[in-house]
């Protein structure tokens, strides 16, 4: 849960982490149907429900790959799961035609698939104020549509503001708040 709101005189936790992934992609008018998700935390848990009830085929990769296993095995969507895997080598990169860095590298200048071509979509939830390199990368290439964290970022707080509310959510304003454009 990131996100507390009160109802009916009760705390209740929410988590904006699907609905700011979701809307992050809809508003790059991205939809991967074979994607690669790097890390098994919540935020890569909440990317693979995603995906899963987009109709996508998910691949989770780890740095453990015991944790990769238990997201895969965990998440359930229409009686689909994701699969777990070792970490992308080129040939599977070549596969699919999204990648989503749900791991913390980016944030100290790493590029989780340096060296590698990219596939068509990349999306980099780490949220900076500069792009990683992985985004940086994605960017330069014409033909690779991509989705960064402040966008997922942008969407979540729009999501809370909603929830606190009960109100539209100003995302001009909260787009022109961010430090660049998303």
């Amino acid at each position: 849960m990131n996100t507390i709101v009160h109802r009916s005189g009760r705390l209740v936790g929410e988590n904006t982490d699907g609905y700011g992934f979701r809307r992050a992609l809809e508003a790059a008018g991205a939809t991967p149907h074979r994607v690669f998700v790097l890390g098994a935390g919540g935020a890569a848990r909440a990317c693979v429900v995603e995906l899963l009830r987009a109709g996508a085929e998910v691949q989770v990769a780890n740095r453990t790959r015991e944790r990769a296993e238990r997201l895969a095995r965990s998440v359930e969507v229409d009686r689909r799961r994701a699969r777990a895997a070792a970490w992308p080598t080129q040939d599977d990169l070549d596969r699919v035609d999204a990648v989503v860095n749900a791991t913390p590298l980016g944030l100290h200048n790493e590029d989780p698939l340096r060296g590698r071509r990219l596939p068509r979509v990349v999306i980099d939830l780490v949220p900076m104020a500069e792009e990683t390199p992985l985004v940086r990368r994605a960017r330069g290439d014409p033909e690779c549509t991509v989705v960064d964290g402040l966008s997922m970022l942008l969407h979540q707080g729009a999501r809370s503001f909603e929830l606190w509310t009960g109100l539209e959510p100003p995302l001009a304003v909260m787009r022109a708040a961010l430090p660049r454009a998303a």
